[in-house]
């Protein structure tokens, strides 16, 4: 099949393995210029979850008396990748206004800036990562086989997380508003997604919210690996597993549909 003939997904995985090093690049440039000029630099990664999970202990577990055992952990847990997600939606839904200057450029492959904005958010959770084994080993949390389910996990939700920016990516670029709803949609899911809460204190009547919001299988999956020290539920993860392919076939359709028109719109 020749590469102008190839389904949209196709074309898509195809264009980003060729153009992996200018990615890899393009990710180095974006970390290397996030904190700089600023004075403690890459411990910010380490620090804005800290400060969240303590904002979260202090509200919950200290002024609302919400008994979890080794509640910083728990909310640590679930917040390390609800922020990989909310920065990747965050910035990948601007990417491609923000990088105007590529895709002017008639030679630029377009796809790779989605993929450099979820890339650079994921490294901001890898390079977390140990604080979090830090938090288990201070609050005598048991890590055991279960670990090994991380990576397969981490895979979903930056597959699933590609899926829906490049559906904002596309379309921000002719809807401009796309990125003020955006904001209010993620504070919206902040909260019908447990991070700093358990499943079992939401209404039943309630909980429906909470099953028709893939973020829910997604968080809940990091919280058995890291918190509770199980494998995650397979059965949900495979139905999300399907759920995020077909998010990234619609995806990748959208952007290979309308990525020859975005230069006359920047």
């Amino acid at each position: 099949m020749s590469f102008g003939r190839q389904l949209p997904p196709v074309r898509m995985v195809t264009t980003l393995v060729r153009h992996r090093w200018l990615i890899y690049e393009l990710v180095a440039r974006d970390l290397k210029s996030r904190y700089r000029g600023s004075v403690i630099g890459f411990f910010w990664t380490l620090l804005n979850p800290l400060v969240f999970m303590g904002i979260y202990t202090l509200v919950f577990s200290i002024f609302l008396r919400y008994k979890i055992e080794h509640y910083p952990v728990f909310v640590l847990s679930g917040l390390m990748p609800w922020l990989w997600f909310s920065e990747s939606i965050s910035s990948g839904n601007n990417c491609v206004l923000s990088g105007s200057g590529f895709i002017k450029s008639s030679i630029f492959p377009s796809q790779v800036l989605p993929v450099v904005s979820v890339t650079s958010a994921m490294m901001n959770f890898v390079f977390a990562l140990p604080l979090v084994l830090l938090f288990l080993a201070l609050f005598h949390v048991h890590l055991g086989w279960s670990l090994l389910a991380l990576p397969i996990v981490m895979a979903v939700q930056f597959v699933f997380t590609l899926g829906l920016v490049l559906l904002l990516a596309t379309y921000n670029v002719f809807f401009r508003d796309l990125q003020l709803l955006v904001g209010h949609a993620l504070l919206a899911l902040f909260f019908m997604t447990p991070v700093f809460y358990e499943w079992s204190v939401v209404p039943a009547r309630l909980r429906v919210l909470l099953e028709l919001n893939p973020l829910s299988t997604l968080i809940l999956s990091y919280k058995y690996v890291l918190y509770y020290g199980e494998f995650p539920h397979w059965d949900n993860l495979g139905i999300l597993a399907v759920v995020t392919l077909i998010l990234f076939w619609i995806g990748s359709l959208a952007f290979e549909n309308h990525k020859e028109v975005f230069a006359e719109y920047l």
